[in-house]
């Protein structure tokens, strides 16, 4: 049931296989060329060589003594001896220290897997973020574009006005040399004349208010454009750094080209689960480094304790004989072999005792680092879920937010191109759109990252 949730729990519900395929094939350039993993791995590789070493027995002692002048002995001359001798540890003592080595390489290796799983990491977040910012550039490139229709609007609308008050200034002119040439008594006989001049200027005056207007929305709308323009390059500016990073973390040349999908699926999956503190019990490297340490420890104890028992050597010493003139013995000029037994004794017992109470020592540190390691991803662990949960409820809002927000503008923006009012409130409901559709992306990142922290975590 666990190994299924944890199979579970990094299934995306929708995406695109080429998404995760180009993502996978990142990953595995990554641990291919990435030269802080290949370090960790060669460092593993290197301790793996040191397990023969610690188990081999000591080097015999070969020596040999020549006599310049020959020795008499009873049976002839003594010309020379060859001594051979084989130390041998206390049984159990090698295979300590092979036990020991080979759960410090164990250590090594694990601490390769917490190198890798951080750098998968590394590479997913910055996949996700890079990913991120090609949407907020098309995000508002596609919002620049909805300013300029409006702009459109905006001066087919100021291109009328300004007809209008053309057009009324000019009946305004042609009346004028009309009421001179009735004179002063025109206009004493009657108000009608007086009259007819002042409703011109009044239409001429509200076209200017109108007109006046649609400059200043038009230069309002031009503000906002400009300010948009400078966002859209500084995204652009920051995907080439962000591209460059991305490329460095595989150890590829900086200027290669990063292939995103159109669209990348939302992780989903039972991210609450009690299997998860389990799964980091068993499979995270951090935790397991801790418990490859105690046991390469406790292998310690045993080994120092039985440096501290005897050591004994075999050995056979050779004696080369030469014939001698005035001997008469039958063993006359025979060479001698002589078996040797020797037994190294460890009398000085403080340096052993001590050994041995450093090996407890250093276990006991290990068991308070592996509690402290294990409290740790427990912490991040919780840290994780409540990232996730914000994020889910950070895109269901902004998913509500954007679909009212997308109806309300098209409302306004109908009402503005019938009536050419509310332009205002047309503006701010525009950028609250652009708010939400990034903050939709935002929160589709953030649950890509977090749940990218927790596959970290399980490091399943």
């Amino acid at each position: 049931m666990k190994t299924i949730l944890l199979f579970m729990l990094f299934v995306f519900v929708a995406g695109t296989a080429k998404a995760q395929d180009s993502l996978d094939g990142y990953l595995k350039i990554a641990a291919q060329n990435n030269p802080a993993l290949k370090s960790k791995y060669n460092k593993y590789l290197a301790a793996l060589q040191k397990v023969p070493q610690v188990g081999a027995l000591p080097d015999p002692d070969l020596s040999f003594g020549y006599f310049i002048e020959p020795m008499e002995v009873l049976g002839g001359k003594q010309r020379a001896q060859i001594q051979l001798m084989q130390m041998f540890p206390w049984s159990g003592t090698l295979k300590a220290a092979k036990n020991e080595t080979a759960q410090m390489a164990q250590s090594d290796f694990e601490a390769f897997r917490a190198e890798k799983e951080e750098l998968f990491y590394n590479v997913r977040k910055s996949y996700f973020q890079l990913w991120f910012t090609d949407r907020q550039i098309i995000v508002n490139d596609s919002t620049l574009v909805l300013l300029q229709s409006i702009e459109k609007l905006l001066l087919a609308k100021l291109g009328s006005e300004n007809g209008s008050v053309a057009s009324t200034a000019s009946r305004s002119v042609t009346s004028e040399p009309s009421s001179q040439k009735g004179g002063m008594g025109m206009n004493a006989d009657d108000g009608s004349g007086g009259s007819a001049r002042s409703a011109p200027a009044m239409g001429s005056s509200s076209s200017m208010s109108k007109a006046g207007s649609a400059l200043n929305d038009l230069l309002q709308l031009r503000t906002e454009t400009g300010t948009l323009e400078n966002a859209i390059a500084s995204l652009k500016q920051r995907r080439t750094v962000m591209a460059t990073q991305f490329n460095l973390l595989l150890n590829r040349v900086p200027d290669a080209p990063v292939d995103l999908p159109k669209e990348l699926p939302v992780p989903d999956g039972d991210y609450q689960s009690a299997a998860l503190f389990d799964s980091i019990k068993q499979n995270n490297p951090m935790l397991k480094m801790s418990q490859s340490d105690i046991a390469a420890y406790r292998y310690r104890q045993v080994m120092n304790r039985k440096m501290g028992y005897p050591m004994v050597g075999i050995g056979l010493n050779y004696t080369v004989v030469q014939k001698s003139e005035m001997s008469t013995s039958s063993m006359n000029g025979k060479d001698m072999v002589m078996p040797m037994l020797s037994v190294k004794l460890p009398l000085y017992r403080k340096k052993y005792t001590a050994a041995v109470h450093e090996a407890q020592l250093l276990e006991q540190s290990a068991l308070e680092n592996a509690v402290n390691v294990q409290n740790m991803l427990f912490m991040e662990l919780t840290d994780t879920q409540l990232a996730i949960d914000e994020a889910n409820r950070n895109l269901r809002l902004a998913t509500q937010n954007r679909e009212l927000t997308q109806q309300r503008f098209n409302l306004l923006r109908t009402q503005f191109a019938v009536s050419g009012s509310g332009f205002d409130e047309l503006l701010r409901t525009q950028q609250s759109l652009l708010d939400y559709r990034i903050s939709l992306l935002q929160a589709q990142t953030d649950k890509r990252i977090a749940y990218a922290e927790l596959q970290k975590l399980v490091a399943k």
